[in-house]
């Protein structure tokens, strides 16, 4: 398959100034933000990044000529809602935020944008039926701003939604600038056979967020969950999602992203290990 590497930004998330529970804070920091993520995803040789809105200020501060230099010449990919994303509809002050980076995101180069829904704390909170009913709104409005502005907008599993729910959700919405962007750990979080919830989504991702897991046994933070290892030593069957998603078709950013981090890990020997496994793999099925 013609895999194209990519890197979401928060696999640095220590390093550009967010530590979840549990995890220790890191030895060093991104100073320079963006200009530090280009750099290392260029001397990795990846296609191109995920940015997450999160780390990147207001929209309307956001120098857009220095952010293109800083990524250049990768392909830049804005993905908003972290945290909580448009909280199943109940955050209208989230929807204007998620628009104000819609209509920012041509100016940046960007075809396609990452939004999510809610996150894990907000999972269970009510039945998914009333969840998903209540974001249908919401996420219309974005999709039909992104189809003015020629954008994509991939809606993500983020620990929130079963792949199912997801589906019903771009079903229902039914915009064809809606479409997916599909997190392999995310995925089992909530229930989901990793392998089974691409095959559900895989005529409709755009994007990856591939990580690798340990087993879920023990994890009792919902926002912390499993701790990232390297591709092929956890319990997420990394080379058959791709395998399933290039049956599919898919042609999009495969990318690195570190989630939650061991006691004595480093991201960025982390995120260089999956870059090299995704080179060989995508060597050897080319």
């Amino acid at each position: 398959m013609q895999l194209r590497i990519g890197i979401d930004s928060y696999s640095y998330h220590r390093l550009l100034g967010e530590v979840r529970p549990g995890e220790a804070g890191p030895a060093r920091r991104f100073a320079r933000g963006a200009l530090d993520i280009g750099e290392h995803a260029r001397a990795l040789g990846a296609d191109g990044v995920s940015l997450e809105t999160r780390f990147l200020g207001p929209a309307a501060r956001l120098d857009t000529g220095m952010l293109r230099a800083a990524i250049e010449p990768l392909e830049l990919v804005l993905a908003w809602g972290h945290p909580h994303g448009l909280e199943f509809g109940a955050n209208e002050e989230a929807l204007r935020d998620l628009l104000d980076w819609l209509e920012l995101a041509p100016r940046l180069g960007c075809t396609l944008v990452r939004c999510v829904a809610a996150s894990p704390g907000f999972r269970g909170r009510a039945p998914a039926a009333e969840q998903i009913e209540r974001t249908l709104r919401p996420l219309a409005a974005a999709a039909a701003r992104a189809s003015r502005l020629g954008l994509t907008l991939a809606l993500e599993n983020h620990g929130d939604l079963r792949a199912a729910d997801v589906l019903e959700l771009v079903d229902r919405v039914g915009d064809e600038a809606l479409a997916v962007c599909f997190d392999t750990a995310n995925a089992l979080r909530v229930g989901d056979d990793p392998v089974e919830a691409a095959v559900l989504l895989a005529s409709l991702t755009r994007m990856v967020h591939l990580k690798d897991v340990e087993p879920l046994d023990g994890v009792t933070d919902p926002v912390a969950g499993p701790c990232s290892v390297p591709y092929g030593e956890g319990v997420v069957p990394v080379a058959k999602v791709l395998e399933t998603l290039a049956e599919a078709g898919f042609d999009g950013l495969a990318c690195v992203e570190i989630g939650q981090l061991a006691p004595g890990s480093d991201e960025l020997e982390l995120v260089e290990r999956c870059v090299g496994w995704l080179r060989a793999y995508g060597s050897s099925n080319g």
